[in-house]
């Protein structure tokens, strides 16, 4: 009896190329790890402490959904790639995430981006994850032609608010409409929301109990504050809110995956009271800066965004589990 596989799976099984050697990143990796980070230019280099920066890398590696992979070439750090997943509202499965990917430039063009990409690729096949998403900031033309190159679609602009000042609550709501916390037993009405969205939002009858208890994770996860609009007793908007850190700055950043509003109560004031209330809600967690991803044809809502201060950030690329 063998205690796992008889061959490298994942990530593991990508063969590194000529003089490279690719491996999960460890606890004594974080100064290498770091090191690279800040040869990123297109963002902001990282400026935390070391005890904080040393907390959140343990807390990232303690976790189950973290899959960070080291690149050595030369005896030296020549790449980092990290991967985390994540729930998303009206899945059953994880999304693969990838807020990093940086080869130090004394390494470029060896193969080592595409190579830690392939890593990312097997992890989150292994997984059975249904989309990989991968970050990149607006002036970073070779990593979007790796993304490109290796199969990834250019589906979502990235928009930043940063800095996020402090806000106060939504001084006015639409007529008939009440914000409050999402709970568990808003679970029907919120799955026939965010099913709105598409038919790659709406899950399979078969699936349901599994997106149950995705939802369920999502609402208890500590670090989350998302909130739905009621009019008449009935959830008619939903705004997720997500806290998270990262180890460029000290300030945690809030994500909103999903701001949704029903189709007969769109242009009514309530996507902008959500986000107001959401956004309100953030930084009494302490959140000092905001990020949201929106389709290109998604011009109503962008400009939403541009209007509560918002501004492009980049792109999300990203790749299908049918592909």
């Amino acid at each position: 009896m063998h205690g796992g596989p008889e061959r490298p799976v994942g990530g593991l099984a990508v063969r590194p190329p000529s003089g490279v050697e690719l491996r999960p990143a460890a606890r004594d990796d974080l100064a290498a790890v770091l090191g690279l980070l800040a040869q990123r230019a297109s963002v902001p280099a990282p400026s935390l402490d070391v005890e904080a920066a040393t907390e959140r890398w343990e807390t990232f590696l303690r976790s189950i959904d973290a899959a960070p992979f080291l690149a050595i070439a030369d005896d030296e750090p020549a790449g980092v790639l990290l991967l985390s997943f994540r729930r998303r509202l009206n899945f059953a499965t994880w999304e693969g995430w990838v807020p990093e990917l940086v080869v130090s430039g004394a390494h470029r063009r060896r193969g080592i981006g595409r190579a830690l990409l392939r890593v990312a690729i097997e992890e989150w096949r292994l997984r059975g994850a249904h989309r990989l998403s991968v970050e990149i900031a607006p002036d970073e033309e070779a990593g979007r032609a790796l993304l490109s190159g290796m199969g990834l679609t250019d589906a979502f602009v990235r928009f930043s608010l940063d800095p996020m000042s402090p806000r106060s609550q939504p001084r006015t709501l639409p007529p008939a409409v009440a914000i409050r916390a999402l709970r568990e037993d808003d679970f029907v009405a919120v799955s026939r929301l965010v099913a709105e969205m598409g038919a790659h939002r709406s899950p399979l009858p078969d699936r349901m109990d599994a997106v149950e208890r995705a939802y369920r994770e999502i609402v208890r996860r500590p670090a989350d504050a998302s909130l739905v609009a009621e009019r008449e007793g009935n959830v008619v908007g939903i705004c997720t809110i997500e806290l998270r850190s990262d180890l460029r700055r000290q300030e945690a950043e809030v994500w909103i995956p999903e701001l949704v509003v029903s189709e007969p109560f769109r242009g009514a004031g309530i996507g902008r009271a959500l986000l107001e209330a959401g956004l309100w809600a953030a930084t009494r967690l302490g959140a000092g800066r905001a990020t949201l991803e929106s389709g290109p044809q998604r011009a109503t809502a962008q400009g939403l965004y541009r209007s509560l201060g918002f501004e492009p950030a980049g792109n999300v690329f990203t790749l299908l589990r049918d592909r």
